[in-house]
């Protein structure tokens, strides 16, 4: 089979009778006959050279291919229908409404590009906004998508070192990370001095700086006495968790900009900050006209200089 030459029909039947696990069932949704079913099923096998399915008793059973294939399958038809969906909502409105897709690691999208969001649906009302925030984190393990006309996304937001993606990608954001904590929790116990942080419960998540680096930095050894330690990952958790009071983070000021700029969280020792990361912007090769992304771009460009108002 050429990679071309998708067996469209026998995939449509096979998806019918792996969702209902009978091919009779099958048979009524598709409007087909049984034995047409089977003969579709036989053709799929043939052509794939595996079993889908196993009888059982009357009816019918995947065979460990038959699940594995079935899922990706569905997964398939979920991003048809969604697509489908997507062209005919913009026919509906003249094909003027214009989709951009964005993917950003998980707790920037939470944390930086949600509360922002609402301001952008406003300005630019004719501009769907397609998020996708399931990418890892940290990224600097991950190069961005190669370059594309058809790129799985209009705009990524990656994470990582400056050295990564300089000849590809646009500074959006640089961080700082320093240790956070309610106001409640410093009014328990006092933090004069950095070594005082060993008193608290001190939460750890996916960051570039870690708790022990950090105090190894400040000259501190955190093996003299026992530390109550918890990991919450992704940053967002461990952010949610020390406003709740919780504990202290050694957290992005990017991704906590916001339950700082609102009083949920504060800094004990704002001198004590460490440059991190920083987030940049990545694009497919630009396009002659003006496009949709180009003003995503500058609002995004325009939000972070002027960060939580």
């Amino acid at each position: 089979m050429s990679e071309r030459a998708l067996p469209l029909r026998g995939i449509t039947v096979f998806e019918a009778a792996a969702r209902a696990a009978s091919f009779h069932a099958a048979a009524e949704e598709l409007n087909l006959t049984p034995s047409a079913v089977s003969h579709q099923i036989r053709l799929l096998e043939d052509i794939l050279g595996v079993r889908l399915f196993e009888r059982v008793g009357r009816g019918v059973a995947l065979t460990p291919e038959g699940a594995d294939y079935a899922r990706s399958v569905r997964q398939s038809i979920r991003r048809l229908r969604l697509a489908t969906s997507d062209i005919k909502a913009r026919g509906k409105n003249g094909g003027a409404l214009d989709v951009v897709r964005i993917e950003t690691p998980p707790s920037f999208a939470r944390c930086w590009l949600l509360p922002h969001l609402t301001d952008f649906i406003s300005q630019h009302p004719r501009i769907d906004i397609r998020l996708n925030a399931q990418g890892a984190y940290l990224q600097g393990d991950r190069l961005p998508w190669a370059p594309s006309a058809d790129a799985p996304a209009d705009l990524q937001i990656v994470y990582g070192d400056s050295s990564l993606w300089q000849d590809r990608a646009s500074l959006l954001l640089s961080e700082i990370v320093q240790p956070l904590c309610a106001p409640a929790t410093l009014a328990k116990r006092v933090l004069k001095a950095p070594n005082d942080l060993l008193q608290h419960t001190l939460i750890s998540s996916q960051n570039h700086i870690s708790w022990e680096e950090w105090f190894d930095l400040e000259g501190i050894d955190i093996y003299e006495q026992p530390v109550n330690t918890i990991r919450l990952d992704p940053s967002h958790l461990a952010i949610e968790a020390a406003v709740k009071g919780m504990g202290v983070i050694l957290e992005s000021n990017v991704l906590a900009g916001y339950e700082l700029k609102q009083g949920g969280l504060v800094a004990p020792f704002p001198e004590l900050t460490r440059s991190g990361l920083s987030y940049w912007m990545v694009q497919p090769p630009p396009k002659k006209a003006p496009s949709p992304v180009d003003a995503v771009i500058d609002w995004l460009k325009n939000k972070a200089e002027i960060g939580f108002a």
